[in-house]
Order: structure tokens, then sequence, then C-alpha cells
């Protein structure tokens, strides 16, 4: 079984096992199984810990079974997806002004 990417995504975002296991209200040696491999993933606990990690669900696959994406169109997706956040900001301060 490939493992899953949650260690490395904690390291790189430095947070401990502890400090995971209280923000998903589980044990720090459920964290230790989960990222060995030796529990599994549903859907429900990808999408909690994608959360907890504040990544996307599809991040916490194994590599191999992540999209084949390269690095610039990552960050053609992340340009992006900073445009929609830009545009619902001012969408949401536009309405507000209009509103007052």
């Amino acid at each position: 079984m490939s493992e899953n990417c949650i260690k490395e995504i904690r390291k790189r975002k430095n947070i401990t096992q502890v400090e995971l296991a209280k923000r998903l209200g589980i044990s720090q040696g459920a964290i230790q199984k989960l990222e060995a491999g030796e529990r599994g993933l549903d859907l429900e606990w990808i999408e909690k810990i994608s959360k907890a990690l504040d990544v996307k669900p599809w991040e916490l696959l194994p590599k191999d079974m992540q999209p084949d994406i390269s690095p610039d169109e990552m960050e053609i997706i992340r340009a992006v997806r900073k445009a929609k956040e830009v545009t619902a900001k001012t969408d949401e301060v536009s309405s507000t002004t209009k509103a007052s």
C-alpha cells in the first residue's frame, strides 16, 4: 500500500502530531497510525484532515494517486484561486456598500 502524504504535509506546515490530533479530536497514536498507513482513510477522514491541514483533499493521497500537475500548472491554479478570492471579497464589499 502506498503511503499517504499526511506526515509530509504536517511537517512542512510545522504542525506536531499532538497539535493535529487536537484539531481532529483524536489521539496522537491515531495520528501515528494514519501517517504510517496502519489506519485507512475514508472520505470523511480525508475531508477532516485536509481541513485541519488546510490542503486540498487529493494532496493527502499517495503521490502515485495524485493528479499529474506540473509546478507551472499549480502556479496557474493558485493564481486563479487567488483571483476568485479577491473577486468574492470585492463583491461582498460592493453589496455591503450598496445596502448602506
